[in-house]
């Protein structure tokens, strides 16, 4: 039997997916809302709605014009999954529905969010992020907070480059 858990909103979870996504894939370049959209399995309208939100709140940043995209803002060692999550979510006060201070639903639900907020605050976006490294991106090493080892430098054939070329090789 499948069980329902709803602890926040579809759309803060999304966000999370994509901050990690961003964080896992713009390494070395910007990640294009179509391929969060893609691999994520979301629309594009609703990808560049969440992202909006989150370069409105400063987590990442977009760059234009060919070879842009989306980065996280800073340091993701820096950046933890409250820090997105807060803009997503309402961080309630029970003092207006329980103005009793001793009502047990008030500790319960003040007991709830402080342990989500502890929870999603413990863990960067760096912790949760895979780095990944697209095809065909050759570097000697690996900069930034990811720490891969080299790849390998990839073998090139020795043949022509076009049909120009081919009185060359013989």
């Amino acid at each position: 039997m499948l069980t329902e858990r709803v602890m926040i909103l579809k759309k803060t979870a999304k966000a999370v997916d994509i901050a990690v996504f961003i964080t896992s894939r713009a390494v070395n370049e910007p990640v294009t809302t179509a391929e969060i959209a893609m691999c994520l399995g979301l629309s594009s309208s609703y990808t560049e709605a969440i992202l909006r939100e989150l370069r409105e709140a400063g987590l990442i940043s977009a760059y234009r014009g060919p070879g842009g995209g989306y980065q996280i803002a800073g340091d993701p060692r820096n950046i933890t999954l409250w820090d997105v999550v807060k803009h997503f979510e309402e961080v309630h006060c029970f003092d207006d529905v329980y103005p009793d201070s001793d009502h047990p639903l008030k500790t319960l639900e003040t007991q709830i969010q402080d342990h989500l907020q502890a929870v999603l605050d413990a863990q960067t976006l760096s912790d949760v992020a895979v780095p990944h490294m697209p095809q065909g991106v050759r570097m000697a090493t690996m900069p930034g907070q990811f720490r891969l080892k080299p790849m390998p430098q990839p073998v090139m054939p020795k043949a022509p480059n076009s049909v120009f070329q081919l009185s060359a090789m013989f």
